[in-house]
């Protein structure tokens, strides 16, 4: 990629670039200045072999060789118009799903491997000279230095620094493909081909609706697998291939890789594997049609380094090395379904579909959703999904992560908006895919209110596509479901409690907040207000909330005691990925304070902008550096300011702040 195909683009989508994209800025200036990087574009060069005959050397030939020359520098200029067609498209659907600059520098962060010291060859100690001169005994012969030996692969040694560096691959189960149309089918293709480009090693495993004969059923895969291979090698510079004799039937009655090179070895090389629903069984002496699901979860076992448990305690040291040696060399990052049924359905938000799903929380209950449902978008397709994101996840890091997308969502792979108008409000749609191996997040946030979804829809992208996540399990005290967060109740909640551990809470706010938390003097402030605390997995998130008293007012007036976020804190390492964020504020407004509630932070905290996003209204505080934000309904009376919006701004005036650093600042 060059920089007069950069500008190509800018001069094709004049609209995509009148904004300065600070994302795209920095995804630009990588790529251009990695042109050779093993990690990036490096599957993207077109095959440099010639489409014309060698030319013969014969008088003919010599003669017509002024006409070879000149079509062949045709063939060469329209290839290079081709590929720069090619880099236009990509290049505009990849900048367009850079939403931020964190997410563009996460991005190469995650996918650049690290620079490996190539292993040092090993040479046999060189002979002692001997005492007696035997003249070519002990050497060897001319004939046998100069014979041809017979390798099986050409360089040996660069298979070995090629498996060094770690591959990060992508499971896609693509749904019928038989009943998409062409340019779907195509666009599928070109998204495949744009993840292979930007270092994510995607493989497929197809899936065709069950016929009663299985010869029946074969046919149809192999269909599908020919309409997709015939898509990507028309796009993709190093094709895809079939793999039907991958999978046979472990002891275990499982299926299981039969041979892991035929899987690692096309992945490596660039080449897109298309893995059909069939495992061998020694007992039938035959190829057996299983699930798609069956196939990708034996694909996630072997890739993840699970293919075979220990036996016993004894080799549980062994087994574990080997799981993180086999991580270290694949790194299996993403299971993608793409499925015409599309996203998880839900009954509550606006959309009536769930745009992130932390099966460590939300699993039992939304099969229990999907179950009980009657509507008609709910299909048993949706909870067999959920289900398999469920069994793939938890064989995984917890960085890996699953989405659930329409095809018509993963063939958009740089279609602008087709409405034939063009205006202020026009934008180009985001491939899910490509945003989601961007930013490790759904197309939106999950935690903004389903009000602003409904009043703002030009600032939220249209989706049709589920964010999974392993998640972490949520910890609520005291736990909502058996006690209402009210001001009335009593005894309340200390940070002393058994249940919560201070020192690892301390340090979730000391490093959040880049401050040193003065500990005693906060207990002594909030020890007898505390309302509730919400605590992410191993205290990777969480918020402390308290029941503030306005000035002038009795404790003991509980309609004015005031619900209040007092400090809302996520670890560095998961701010801005993993969903930490969202999920604690989904669970505070959602499930503990429904009705609502407020918070502070200063005027220019750069966290401002999600908070903006995720609030009902917003108050700048006068003669103060303080923002005042809430999610309570009704605080306005007819555009004047009633009780309840006074008794907020005058605590989220005077709480004190308590740091031990002790600046006189507004924090």
């Amino acid at each position: 990629m060059n920089h007069t195909a950069l500008s190509s683009v800018r001069s094709h989508y004049p609209s995509q670039f009148t904004c300065r994209n600070v994302a795209a800025e920095a995804l630009k200036a990588y790529l251009v200045s990695h042109p050779c990087s093993p990690s990036l574009l490096s599957r993207s060069r077109p095959r440099s072999y010639s489409t014309q005959p060698a030319p013969r050397t014969d008088d003919t030939a010599s003669n017509n060789a002024p006409e070879v020359a000149q079509h062949d520098q045709k063939t060469s200029f329209t290839e290079r118009a081709r590929q720069r067609l090619a880099n236009r498209e990509f290049f505009t659907s990849l900048l367009s799903s850079a939403a931020t600059k964190r997410d563009a520098k996460a991005y190469i962060s995650r996918l650049k491997s690290p620079t490996k010291a190539a292993p040092e060859q090993k040479h046999a100690p060189p002979r002692s000279q001997p005492q007696v001169n035997a003249g070519d005994l002990l050497g060897r012969s001319r004939a046998m230095e100069e014979s041809p030996v017979f390798k099986q692969y050409e360089n040996g040694q660069h298979s070995t620094l090629e498996e060094l560096e770690t591959l990060h691959v992508a499971l896609v189960k693509v749904s019928n493909i038989n009943a998409m149309a062409d340019e779907i089918v195509k666009g599928i293709a070109q998204t495949l081909s744009s993840l292979s480009r930007l270092s994510m090693a995607p493989c497929v495993v197809l899936e065709v609706p069950h016929e009663r004969s299985p010869q029946a059923t074969r046919a149809n895969l192999s269909q599908a697998a020919d309409r997709l291979v015939a898509a990507i090698d028309a796009i993709h510079p190093s094709g895809a291939r079939v793999l039907d004799n991958l999978l046979s039937f472990g002891t275990d009655g499982r299926p299981q890789v039969f041979l892991r090179k035929l899987l690692t070895r096309p992945l490596r090389r660039g080449r897109i594997p298309i893995v059909l629903p069939v495992a061998y069984s020694a007992e039938q002496s035959q190829a057996v049609s299983i699930t798609a699901d069956e196939a990708l979860l034996a694909l996630t076992r072997e890739l993840s380094g699970y293919n075979s448990g220990p036996g016993g305690s004894e080799q549980l040291k062994p087994a574990a090395e080997k799981l993180e040696t086999a991580r270290k060399q694949i790194s299996l990052d993403r299971i993608i379904v793409v499925d015409e049924t599309g996203s998880i359905p839900s009954t509550k938000s606006i959309d009536k579909r769930h745009v992130f799903v932390n099966l460590e929380q939300e699993y039992a209950a939304l099969q229990e959703e999907l179950r009980s449902s009657t509507e008609g978008n709910v299909s048993q397709k949706h909870a067999s999904n959920l289900k398999l994101f469920r069994d793939a996840l938890k064989m995984l890091p917890p960085s890996s992560s699953g989405l659930l997308t329409t095809p018509l969502e993963a063939a958009n792979s740089a279609r602008l908006n087709d409405s034939g108008v063009s205006g202020v409000g026009t934008r180009r749609q985001k491939n899910p895919l490509i945003h989601n191996l961007l930013t490790d997040k759904p197309a939106y946030s999950s935690s903004l209110p389903t009000g602003r979804l409904a009043h703002d829809a030009s600032s939220v992208p249209v989706t049709t596509s589920t964010f999974v996540k392993r998640g972490m399990p949520l910890t609520i005290l005291p736990n909502p479901e058996a006690q209402t967060w009210t001001a009335t109740s009593k005894p309340r909640l200390q940070l002393t409690d058994p249940r919560i551990d201070l020192e690892r809470l301390t340090y979730l706010v000391d490093d959040s907040f880049n401050r040193k938390l003065d500990v005693e003097a906060y207990l002594k402030r909030v020890n007898d207000r505390i309302a509730g605390v919400i605590i992410a997995g191993e205290y990777e998130g969480g918020a402390i909330l308290t029941w503030e008293t306005p000035p002038g007012c009795s404790d003991d007036d509980t309609d004015r005691l005031v619900p209040y976020l007092d400090k809302f804190a996520v670890l560095k390492k998961s701010q801005g990925a993993g969903g930490v964020a969202d999920i604690v504020f989904n669970a505070m407004v959602r499930t503990c304070f429904p009705n609502g509630v407020c918070w502070r932070s200063r005027k220019d905290n750069p966290v401002n902008k999600w908070y903006f996003e995720r609030s009902r209204g917003t108050w700048k505080i006068p003669a103060t550096n303080w923002t005042m934000f809430w999610t309570t309904p009704g605080i306005f009376d007819n555009g004047h300011k009633t009780g309840v919006f006074l008794d907020y701004e005058s605590v989220c005036r005077t709480v004190k702040p308590t740091w031990a650093d002790g600046k006189k600042i507004a924090d």
